[in-house]
């Protein structure tokens, strides 16, 4: 992985700026939730309402993003939705060091953040392939992962150690804000204005307009259905999104609060599970030489049965952090193999689309993951809830690969 990063200068200089990015989103993430927390004074079911409206804008916009980014400038689009988010950070910041935030704003502000992210992750992952060569492609997908989940490690226990020093989480927040300014200096400098430019903008000219764009959206959605191995891909990882985001975004930290744990204990926690992604990834980019679906199904019977075994770690903090690092290193296979195996079934034509499709999908069901977490909270206890989601990511693991053999055999 090094040698290709020595290799692929531009690459570099975009992920330098997105591990910098990552490193924001962690810490915002962190003060997100515990925001959250606060306002809804431990709540489940209005937390699952706050993350419902925050993920919102994907059922609307995340047709979009794909379909521009495989029509416009990926460089123009993700320079643009990062400035954005820089500003309704820095609106955050204010919110937060002005006195106590209330659940509308806190709602706003996610549905706010979601929108331009739809714009931003197509754009972003359809330019990776355009930067290094195909037999670089895992690992530079590894890589990706990597300055994600670096972020991801260092942002929220950077958010705690800052929260705890400070006391006002509108000041800690301005790192993130800082970190967007950065990641669209890297866009800039790494990727020219003629390569940002996708196939189909430059063979195309239809004039590009919202109906457009939606009826490119359907007819790529379509098509996708024809390709089972793709659709499986898509369709069962967005399932299983459904029961890991009410685990990992309301669940594990409400678990954690119930059993008594101070608040930077949670961001210690999602640190950890960074910590086991950003091995995971390192080891998979290093290891895995098989980028298919019913390896990717494998991956998700494997998250499902740690997660369904976490609760037992919930005895102590170093239990806790050490299932927390092993769910992390396990998810960590799923998030390289996955976005290699829609680059490899996709075209340099729809992309974006797929990647779109997917993002519409698995974000709508990390949506719907906060609704589900409050009815599941309802009927049965948050640890148990948190088993039952794990068994049943098994089960979705199981179907996907008995689809995908079915087709083979």
């Amino acid at each position: 992985m090094l040698a290709m990063l020595r290799r692929e200068r531009r690459l570099s200089v975009l992920l330098t700026g997105n591990l910098l990015s990552q490193i924001g989103d962690g810490i915002h993430e962190f003060v997100f939730i515990i925001a959250v927390l606060n306002t809804t004074r431990g709540n489940v079911a209005l937390s699952g309402i706050v993350y419902f409206f925050r993920f919102i804008p994907y059922l609307v916009l995340g047709p979009l993003g794909g379909a521009l980014s495989d029509r416009l400038s990926r460089r123009s689009l993700m320079i643009g939705a990062d400035a954005a988010r820089m500003a309704i950070t820095s609106v955050f910041c204010l919110l937060l060091s002005s006195g106590p935030i209330d659940i509308v704003a806190l709602a706003l502000i996610g549905m706010s953040m979601t929108a331009f992210r739809t714009v931003f992750q197509p754009a972003f992952q359809g330019t990776i392939p355009s930067l290094v060569r195909a037999e670089y492609l895992p690992a530079a997908n590894g890589a990706t992962q990597m300055a994600a989940e670096m972020g991801g490690l260092v942002g929220p226990a950077l958010g705690a150690t800052l929260l705890y020093a400070v006391t006002n989480a509108g000041y800690v927040l301005a790192i993130d804000a800082a970190t967007y300014l950065v990641s669209l200096l890297c866009i800039w400098r790494s990727i020219g204005a003629t390569q940002a430019v996708p196939l189909q903008r430059r063979l195309s000219r239809t004039r590009v307009t919202l109906r457009s764009l939606y009826a490119e959206f359907a007819e790529n959605f379509k098509a996708s259905l024809g390709k089972r191995d793709l659709s499986v891909s898509i369709g069962y990882s967005a399932l299983c999104i459904l029961f890991v985001g009410a685990a990992l975004r309301v669940l594990i930290p409400t678990m954690l609060r119930g059993e008594g744990y101070a608040d930077s204990v949670i961001g210690y926690a999602m640190s950890f599970l960074a910590l086991g992604a950003l091995a995971g990834a390192l080891l998979c980019s290093s290891v895995s030489r098989d980028f298919s679906t019913p390896s990717l199904m494998t991956y998700w019977r494997f998250y499902g049965f740690t997660l369904a075994l976490l609760p037992l770690c919930a005895v102590s903090v170093p239990a806790m952090l050490a299932g927390c690092c092993l769910l992390g290193a396990i998810g960590a296979f799923v998030d390289v193999v996955l976005p290699t195996n829609i680059q490899r079934l996709s075209t340099e034509v729809n992309v974006g689309k797929n990647f779109s499709l997917f993002s519409t999908l698995a974000n709508t069901s990390e949506a719907m993951s906060g609704a589900f977490a409050g009815v599941l909270s309802a009927i049965a206890p948050v640890g148990i809830g948190i088993s039952l989601i794990g068994v049943a990511v098994v089960s979705i693991g199981c179907a996907g690969t008995a689809r995908v053999a079915k087709r083979h055999g």
